[in-house]
């Protein structure tokens, strides 16, 4: 009986380890487990007060298994690292790399100082710095931003969930796109129709992130 305790307790971990984002996992089983984890910027959150210099994440849910895009600055790089993901692209299957089809689209982008310091302004007038959207649901199936961002040592969380006022104070969103060279076009807000909504319920069985004060609360499915 110990033995079944010590394995099925070294299972929990390694589970729970499997489902933190650790940086650098471009798969999508490992990208399913932690995506709650990488939208809440946890490994962002782990050090922003040591870590000496502005880090910001961006992630765009436009619909979950139609698009999302995500965009990761690192100020002491001058780096943006952009990427698209979507359905699978059957075209790029490759024996050498099973996974190719849902990698989806990757590229890193050299900004320079007067690009960043437009992109610190762009969080400050979307009222990012000022998290006040505690309760707010995030469907896999609506249009929605979140930012995870360490500004000057501290962490903040935010999210724009589209019909809100609060995605109409967001700025960011052009800014961003206008510095996007994967060449995918961002899929734009839409109504669902009652048919669309039905089949994307039912086939895809969208989940649920809810924000509570400075992160997530929850993944649901």
């Amino acid at each position: 009986m110990f033995v079944l305790r010590s394995l099925f307790a070294g299972l929990m971990v390694i589970f729970a380890a499997s489902c933190t984002y650790q940086g650098g996992a471009n798969d999508p089983v490992s990208r399913k487990f932690s995506w709650f984890s990488y939208i809440n910027g946890d490994d962002i959150r782990k050090v922003c007060a040591d870590l000496g210099t502005d880090r910001y994440r961006f992630v765009y849910n436009g619909i979950y298994q139609e698009q999302t895009r995500s965009y990761d600055i690192f100020f002491y790089a001058r780096k943006m690292t952009m990427q698209v993901r979507g359905q699978a692209n059957v075209a790029q299957f490759n024996l050498n790399d099973l996974f190719a089809p849902w990698r989806g689209v990757r590229e890193d982008l050299v900004m320079n100082e007067k690009e960043l310091s437009i992109l610190r302004k762009s969080l400050k007038e979307s009222a990012a710095l000022h998290n006040d959207q505690k309760g707010l649901r995030l469907y896999a199936d609506d249009f929605y931003w979140t930012v995870a961002a360490c500004v000057d040592g501290v962490f903040h969380f935010d999210a724009y969930l589209w019909g809100t006022d609060h995605w109409n104070e967001m700025v960011f969103d052009d800014l961003l796109f206008s510095w996007d060279v994967t060449g995918v076009e961002p899929v734009k807000p839409r109504v669902l129709s009652k048919v669309d909504k039905y089949e994307y319920e039912k086939y895809q069985k969208p989940f649920l992130l809810e924000v509570s004060g400075n992160g997530l609360v929850g993944f649901q499915k």
